[in-house]
């Protein structure tokens, strides 16, 4: 009997520690390719999906550069629903980027990286 109890609390608290979101980006690596600096600010969506149990809510993206900013959305997130992130891009000056950005959110996978590359060029 004491086996039996024990294997059913066990079931029960695995379930409840699995039973959180599970944030899925749809690319790993956001291109922006070739973009003309004088075109100004570039923008890409990310789209975002939570295949766990429960809500997800997107805490903060951070990038490490000034030059990629997101936004999104402050609703959470439906299980096995989809949202995006906006990715903005503004190269202020020529050359290869490649940026690491940093999703935080309540996920069962807490931090998510994805990257950001582009070569800005300068078109006369």
């Amino acid at each position: 009997m004491r086996i039996s109890l024990f294997f059913l609390m066990s079931l029960l608290a695995f379930s409840a520690v699995s039973a959180k979101p599970v944030l899925v980006l749809s690319e790993e690596i956001v291109d922006f390719g070739d973009v003309n600096i004088a075109d100004g600010h570039q923008t890409k969506m990310l789209v975002v999906k939570n295949e766990g149990d429960e809500p997800l809510v997107i805490n903060q993206v951070s990038s490490t550069c000034h030059c990629v900013e997101a936004e999104w959305g402050i609703r959470p997130i439906a299980s096995m629903s989809t949202d995006s992130i906006k990715i903005v891009l503004n190269p202020d000056m020529s050359g290869v980027i490649s940026k690491k950005l940093i999703v935080y959110s309540n996920a069962k996978n807490k931090r998510t990286v994805f990257r950001v590359k582009a070569k800005a060029i300068r078109k006369k």
